[in-house]
């Protein structure tokens, strides 16, 4: 007498919910019998083989519909479902990647903002090349500001703060290789000390660089400013931007 199970067993023994059976079995792609006396279903063995190739099939992502079709079709057939699988796959792959480089990029913000919480005006290399002006209507560059905020950066000069420019940080090779026209900060010899600058966002949006300035300045003159956005979150219930901030001494 041949074995059969019922539909719960199935579902215990592939670890599969009873009402995906029934979808797979509404689908087309698994046939089971039903007996006769009062139409509960009955699975077999062979059953246990087509469940298991459904199973390797959608592991691979390939759609039930073209599962359903799969036993009836010729070897260059499944070799294109294959070919546009893998494709996907390989598109899917791209993507991935592209959101674990930005979710890098924001968790290294954050790490940053927990050093600099720690670290009093400590002299530090600027990570900045060039700054060029950035535009909200300037969609390339706002492109560059979705994929890293990080390059989002301010220029001012410590005698007059109130003025400021903003823009996006690019790398020499950046500059040799595009359309740059208009500079409005490029790296020379300097030194620099460097802070975290909170901006609240609140109406005039105080921030706490006069502060920053009026301690490096008991110690040094000072020139550029250049801050590069980190992050905004809250602290002590009000909201920031936070920014990393490089006073140049002399």
């Amino acid at each position: 007498m041949e074995c059969v199970f019922q539909i719960g067993e199935i579902s215990k023994f592939f670890d599969i919910p009873a009402s995906t059976l029934r979808f797979w079995e509404e689908a087309g792609v698994l046939v089971p019998h039903k007996r006769p006396e009062n139409q509960y279903r009955v699975y077999t063995v062979s059953d246990l083989m087509t469940i298991s190739d459904i199973l390797f099939y959608k592991s691979l992502g390939i759609p039930l519909k073209q599962i359903r079709d799969m036993e009836q079709m010729g070897i260059e057939s499944h070799q294109d479902i294959c070919l546009r699988q893998m494709e996907m796959l390989h598109q899917q792959q791209r993507v991935l990647e592209q959101r674990m480089q930005k979710l890098q990029y924001h968790m290294e913000a954050l790490n940053t903002i927990s050093q600099l919480q720690k670290m009093n005006y400590k002299e530090v290399e600027i990570d900045v090349d060039c700054i060029v002006p950035f535009e909200l209507i300037e969609i390339e560059k706002l492109r560059q500001y979705i994929n890293n905020p990080y390059l989002y950066s301010r220029v001012q000069y410590s005698s007059h703060i109130e003025q400021e420019q903003r823009g996006l940080s690019i790398t020499y090779r950046q500059k040799e290789q595009g359309d740059y026209r208009n500079i409005i900060w490029e790296k020379e010899s300097g030194r620099y000390v460097v802070c975290l600058m909170k901006e609240e966002i609140a109406p005039g949006y105080p921030n706490d660089l006069p502060e920053h300035l009026a301690a490096v300045q008991k110690k040094y003159q000072t020139g550029y400013v250049i801050s590069r956005f980190l992050a905004c979150a809250q602290e002590n219930g009000k909201t920031y931007d936070f920014y990393k901030t490089y006073i140049e001494i002399m």
